[in-house]
């Protein structure tokens, strides 16, 4: 069996769990399973707009099994507006754990050729692994600076941080670093790194990783701007 067929019998195969998960929630949201107080509202329609985001990366990754092309996926767009997703996605996670999550744009409103899907896997992956990672009552703050013809996001935590000896290679597959503080959370698989420094380079862009133990960590890549706008983020 080749990939591409692999791929399609897994794609087959989650849709029907999927499937019934998306039903759920709507019985939710429509009050067949009882009236829902509004902070109950924002979570449920969160998870189910998180679970069709999950559907079209299905969708798109059998696509891209297929046809393989990543020029023709590649389109100008706002970045912001991810960002913002990212941010509502990982929302009730953060506060269920007591955590700041805010983030802010330094700079014009930056325009990126992306493949949109997989910038969203980028943030996802890093704002994820800082969630994480990070205490109660700790923080996490995405900045993205829009300057000198590129676009620089920093994702930055109060976690346990990673010793320096663990930087090297931390991108590669199947890399872990050391737990440090968070050793009661489940060890990660070892390739959300290696996805984002994937895509990331495949965007024409760099990625890198500073950290101090005991103080947290920052994620951080850049990517080449298409062009700017001028309205500028409150």
């Amino acid at each position: 069996m080749n990939q591409t067929d692999v791929i399609a019998d897994l794609s087959h195969d989650l849709r029907s769990p999927l499937a019934a998960a998306e039903g759920w929630l709507g019985f939710l949201l429509e009050g067949d399973c009882g009236p829902l107080s509004t902070e109950q509202r924002d979570a449920v329609t969160t998870a189910a707009a998180s679970l069709k985001r999950l559907q079209g990366f299905i969708e798109s990754t059998l696509e891209r099994s297929r046809e393989g092309a990543r020029e023709e996926r590649m389109k100008e767009g706002d970045f912001t507006p991810l960002l913002r997703e990212t941010l509502e996605l990982f929302k009730y996670s953060a506060r269920a754990k007591g955590l700041s999550l805010s983030a802010r744009l330094e700079g014009a409103q930056a325009r990126l050729c992306m493949d949109a899907m997989d910038i969203r896997r980028v943030l996802a992956n890093l704002v994820s692994n800082a969630v994480k990672y990070t205490p109660a009552g700790g923080s996490v703050t995405v900045t993205a600076a829009a300057r000198n013809g590129l676009l620089t996001v920093y994702v930055t935590d109060t976690g346990c941080g990673i010793p320096a000896p663990a930087l090297e290679g931390l991108f590669e597959r199947f890399a872990r670093a050391p737990q440090g503080l968070a050793e009661s959370q489940e060890p990660g698989t070892g390739l959300g790194l290696a996805i984002v420094r994937r895509i990331v380079e495949e965007h024409g862009g760099l990625v890198w990783a500073d950290s101090e133990v005991g103080a947290g960590t920052t994620m951080a890549f850049a990517l080449p701007l298409a062009g700017l706008t001028e309205e500028v983020l409150s």
